[in-house]
């Protein structure tokens, strides 16, 4: 073979081998994405929606279920919630045991499989079985529940109370139904504006107490410086049923007032009469009194029927028990026992002489136990006397008279 022919015969040898070496990398690099592909479990997508209330609380005052949560600020990304739509009130009146008594953490859902002894359990498992379990929980939850409330944006700000959402299920609308003193259980849910949905809130359940009927035949004896209110006590509670009483409280407002502020009595009155010691004179006043339930005081019955009362001070004060006349010259000095009474105004002075009728010697109440009658003449023979009066202008009797003659 001639030199040129070997050289072509050796290139064209160099040429297959490196085509060959080149299919061989492709063929490999396809093997290992291929296998690189198949490792590990699909990861799911990214969550959406508003994050679940967590903290639902509900307690029972008077007939309503009070249900309180922290103001729903984030999404289940962590990112804020700043599209807030509404939060929707659901209620479940008797509630299943498997509604209220979630899943333990982990626990497998229910399937054929699971009872296998050493079975081999995959990655990711445990977080699947979780989430497995909150959506039977939540399906099991909305076949069971009805929606009581949708707070709108204007709503959850008027229940807003400081970091926390206030909403309160009236009862005796359930208790009109026949619903009595059966379990209850709530649970809430965050809507953003373009429909998304937060997962069920933790569930809460109420056994409510059935609150008394309202106290009757409410009286008031007026007395100095007290108001006596007398009740008698209701014999049934709200559904017809024999009531159980732990107390009673009593409430007051002006009736200028739209509602009732704290009660009068910070302890519940065991009987059926309360003693107002702190009423004004002169205002009008509106009182009623609300039954407790027995072991539980936070739920009162339904209230009495109002009772306006309007005390006006008719009562005097006391007389100075003791009045010293002293003359001096053109003058005489007076000097009395102070009165003790709470809405004392003054002291008025009075001089008679010769038999008259007596005088008013004050314009307006003097503040001390002292006067100085610089009016007296000498070689004239004086009675004096003083009377209290409070700020109403009731007058007490006159002190005993004290005689004065100047020299």
């Amino acid at each position: 073979m001639r030199p040129g022919g070997r050289r072509k015969a050796e290139d064209g040898r160099r040429q297959n081998t490196g085509v060959r070496r080149t299919l061989a990398s492709l063929l490999l690099l396809a093997a290992w994405t291929g296998a690189c592909g198949k490792k590990g479990d699909p990861q799911p997508p990214l969550p959406r929606g508003p994050r679940a209330v967590s903290d639902l609380a509900v307690e029972q005052e008077g007939d309503d279920a009070v249900l309180t949560f922290a103001f729903p600020d984030r999404l289940l990304t962590g990112a804020p919630l700043t599209d807030l739509e509404s939060i929707e009130v659901y209620r479940v009146l008797q509630p299943s045991p498997s509604l209220t008594t979630p899943p333990r953490a982990g626990a497998a859902a229910p399937s054929a499989s699971a009872s296998s002894v050493g079975a081999v359990h995959l990655p990711g498992e445990g977080a699947r079985r979780e989430a497995t379990n909150r959506r039977i929980a939540e399906e099991g939850f909305y076949r069971e529940a009805k929606r009581a409330a949708v707070l709108s944006l204007s709503a959850i700000a008027e229940r807003t109370r400081g970091a926390s959402v206030v909403y309160r299920d009236p009862l005796s609308v359930l208790w009109a139904q026949g619903a009595g003193s059966a379990p209850i259980a709530y649970a809430v849910i965050t809507v953003r504006r373009n429909g998304e949905r937060s997962p069920v809130s933790n569930i809460v359940t109420l056994t409510p107490a059935v609150a008394p009927g309202p106290p009757t035949d409410l009286e008031a004896l007026l007395e100095e410086g007290r108001v006596c209110i007398e009740w008698v006590a209701p014999g049934k509670d709200v559904l017809g049923q024999p009531a159980s009483i732990g107390g009673y409280r009593v409430y007051r407002r002006g009736l200028s007032e739209e509602e009732y502020g704290q009660p009068l009595n910070i302890e519940p009155v065991a009987g059926t009469a309360f003693v107002d010691t702190s009423a004004p004179y002169g205002v009008p006043l509106v009182y009623t009194v609300r039954a407790l339930v027995q072991g539980n005081p936070k739920v009162e019955g339904l209230p009495a029927e109002e009772l306006p009362v309007l005390s006006v001070d008719r009562y005097p004060p006391p007389a100075p028990s003791r009045l010293d006349a002293l003359p001096e010259g053109n003058l005489v000095r007076l000097i009395w026992d102070p009165v003790e009474a709470p809405d004392l105004a003054g002291y008025l002075v009075f001089r008679s002489e010769s038999g008259a009728e007596p005088v008013r010697l004050t314009k307006d109440p003097v503040i001390d136990p002292f006067f100085t009658d610089e009016a007296a003449r000498q070689a004239r023979h004086y009675r004096y006397s003083v009377r209290a009066v409070d700020r109403a202008g009731n007058q007490s009797p006159p002190s005993p008279e004290a005689a004065a003659e100047p020299f």
